[in-house]
């Protein structure tokens, strides 16, 4: 049951999730509980989620919008870090050309690339402009989005998360690495710690001071 305005949907966009583009599959409200109106930096409103954007949350109480949206994007993000994880360790033309040999490697290759690309732009989607009564709605965005890799991840920790988790990195050396080469060097600190995925306390100090000669620094 709706409690609040509709947002103004555009025609090509009638079946359509807000939140990633897929599908359609109910209308929600937002917040969940009008208990938690008051939380809200911005006016009640209801609109189209495909079932697992209305679901993949379990905590309900968000300051706007945008955080909830942030919230949605970043459990895409763990729950389909395996998919993510193809455009991170391949490229659509390595794919086409690996040797991959047998029935299941053959599947693999078909359907891997399409795969990663429904889910990269089901995370990269930002959904239409919020109007409601002809009037738009303003929401600041709460969080500084991240690239990498052809995904935007909806901050730079959650980009750290999954290049953790697919490349097997150190987590404390690669974090440390990227503090002092920067950002923008995102790509360059994952090859760097790639040759170190196990660390101890007692060698990590090393091998980073390893890296930082290795480039100069």
């Amino acid at each position: 049951m709706n409690r609040y305005p509709v947002i103004e949907i555009p025609f090509n966009y009638r079946a359509t999730c807000w939140f990633c583009g897929e599908p359609k599959y109910k209308t929600i409200n937002f917040p969940k509980y009008s208990s938690e109106e008051n939380l809200l930096t911005h006016r009640s409103i209801c609109l189209p989620s495909c079932n697992e954007c209305a679901t993949i949350v379990k905590r309900s109480a968000f300051s706007s919008l945008y955080a909830y949206r942030d919230a949605i994007k970043k459990a895409l993000t763990v729950k389909h870090q395996k998919i993510l994880s193809i455009g991170s360790n391949w490229t659509k033309q390595e794919l086409e050309e690996s040797e991959l040999e047998g029935s299941a490697f053959e599947g693999f290759k078909r359907s891997a690339w399409p795969m990663f690309e429904m889910m990269q732009g089901r995370i990269n989607y930002q959904g239409w402009q919020l109007v409601v009564a002809n009037e738009t709605l303003t929401i600041e965005q709460e969080h500084d989005s991240f690239d990498f890799d052809g995904v935007t991840y909806v901050s730079l920790d959650d980009a750290v998360t999954h290049a953790v988790q697919t490349f097997h990195l150190d987590e404390q050396l690669f974090t440390r690495v990227l503090s002092v080469i920067g950002k923008n060097k995102f790509g360059h600190a994952i090859r760097l710690c790639r040759l170190y995925p196990a660390l101890t306390s007692k060698n990590r100090e090393a091998v980073f001071l390893d890296i930082l000669q290795s480039i100069g620094l």
